[in-house]
């Protein structure tokens, strides 16, 4: 979550709102109460701003902002979802997706003390995935009736490379694999997922360097 919070009082204009959520580059304002800044009343969207604009106005445009007048407490959305900072991620993450939001509010026993944006979600994805370590991604259909992990850690550790994260999901009625692996890229890791029966799709490096990705021949001789 971020904790570097835009907050606003619900008696800011909304053309300030608008000025400062634009020169922030945000799409959210957190209204709080302005005798306690972790009090939190509502939220305000940029959405709410183009539904509180003249029509056909653009709410971010000068012409907008200074015929406003309205105050951000009148179009806010009061008493918004919040999350704890306990909250499992993959919760927070279904909310977000079930609900259409655009960020979650985090409250800690009534106490504002952050804010978890759709951004966030992606950015700790990349980096449980491990697609930015150096290193390299195999995708495989796993082999049927098989322990398709415990294959992945025993080939991975008995050649010293790191299995940084795995993933197994349904598609197309085939079970397949993502998994990424640290160290050095090691053709025997490859072949040995081959023999266990897992069918290797692409095999695609990862880290700083620009990704090179090798698809798998569709057989092995």
């Amino acid at each position: 979550m971020a904790r570097d919070l835009l907050t606003v009082t619900p008696d800011t204009p909304v053309e300030d709102g608008a000025r400062e959520m634009a020169r922030r580059r945000v799409r959210h304002l957190l209204v709080v109460d302005g005798g306690d800044r972790e009090h939190l009343l509502g939220i305000v969207s940029s959405h709410d701003l183009y539904l509180a604009a003249e029509s056909g106005m653009n709410p971010f445009s000068p012409r907008a902002q200074d015929r406003s007048g309205r105050t951000l407490g009148e179009i806010m959305t009061a008493r918004p979802t919040t999350i704890a900072p306990t909250t499992p991620l993959a919760e927070a993450a279904r909310l977000l997706r079930d609900k259409k939001f655009g960020c979650l509010p985090v409250v800690d026993h009534g106490r504002l003390v952050g804010v978890l944006t759709e951004h966030d979600i992606l950015r700790a994805f990349v980096r449980w995935t491990g697609a930015e370590d150096p290193g390299y991604e195999v995708t495989a259909v796993a082999a049927k009736d098989h322990d398709a992990f415990g294959d992945l850690v025993r080939l991975a550790g008995v050649r010293g490379l790191r299995l940084v994260s795995a993933a197994s999901f349904a598609h197309d009625g085939r079970d397949l694999l993502v998994l990424h692996v640290a160290g050095k890229h090691d053709d025997s890791f490859v072949d040995a997922l081959w023999r266990c029966g897992h069918t290797i799709l692409r095999v695609r490096t990862t880290g700083a360097a620009p990704a090179q990705v090798a698809v798998a021949p569709t057989h092995v001789t």
